[in-house]
């Protein structure tokens, strides 16, 4: 008997509506299941953004959610992308979006443009919302990579919006269904900021399954979208905040290379 692999939907799995994550993971691996395919729920020992590089490039791991840019960076070689959440009233019907750009709201900044000599937090340096996002926008109004302070990292979006919260950073680029998820459920991480601008569109954080498996992609492309249409999982969409699941594939994700670039001008990784 074949061991079981992994999966999982780490990105957004807050304990607030655990149960409703679960419930929808449960859905995929019946779905999938039927394919042929043994895999099990599987949960990330951390949420920390080098155990989750583990995870997703782990041999157990069969399906799982990251963000696009380590996609594009290193999961490309181990992962097919098969598509993406398309968020309510977030996402575009691609299953596209825009980061928001916060500041704190007793900062002078109304504009990214105005944003000069600001102290910028981000969640880590592979994060197409928290980094490379962030320095796409500033680069829409400077080429000066000193145009504003060396950036602070808060290892998560939470994390980032506690040091906003603390003034240890003036501004950050917070994922959109993040921000909304919490401005629902943790609204002490999103008072007292102000949304001043946006990131690039892009697709939104990619579901993506191993290489190393039997079915085709198409399959478990539709294994997926039909557990995330399952009717008695209306509830479960509802409290996280999904429409629906959109496919997607590898080629969709090369705009991100761009993007990559034009934010290291600004926003440069190696300091």
């Amino acid at each position: 008997m074949s061991a079981l692999r992994g999966i999982s939907l780490p990105m957004y799995d807050f304990p607030e509506f655990a149960s409703a994550t679960s419930r929808l993971v449960t859905r995929i691996v019946e779905e999938v299941s039927l394919l042929g395919e043994p895999v099990a729920i599987d949960t990330p020992e951390s949420a920390m953004h080098h155990s989750l590089i583990e995870h997703w490039e782990s041999d157990s791991t069969y399906l799982s959610q990251s963000c696009g840019l380590p996609f594009i960076e290193q999961l490309h070689r181990v992962a097919d992308v098969i598509g993406t959440i398309r968020w309510s009233g977030i996402s575009d019907e691609r299953g596209w979006y825009r980061t928001v750009i916060v500041v704190r709201a007793d900062h002078p900044a109304r504009t990214v443009e105005q944003l000069k000599g600001a102290r910028p937090v981000i969640s880590n340096t592979q994060s197409l919302s928290g980094w490379c996002s962030l320095g796409w926008a500033l680069a829409q109004v400077t080429n000066d990579p000193g145009f504003v302070q060396p950036y602070r990292i808060g290892e998560r979006h939470t994390g980032s919006l506690q040091l906003l919260q603390d003034n240890e950073a003036d501004f950050a680029s917070i994922d959109p269904a993040t921000f909304s998820i919490l401005s629902r459920h943790r609204a002490e991480l999103v008072q007292n900021l102000r949304v001043i601008g946006h990131g690039p569109l892009v697709p939104a954080t990619p579901l993506h399954v191993s290489k190393a498996r039997h079915a085709s992609l198409e399959d478990v492309r539709g294994a997926v979208t039909r557990a995330f249409s399952d009717p008695s999982l209306a509830d479960a969409r509802e409290v996280i905040g999904i429409d629906s699941f959109v496919g997607l594939d590898n080629g969709e994700y090369d705009v991100l290379h761009e993007l990559v670039a034009i934010a290291e001008q600004v926003l440069p990784r190696q300091r």
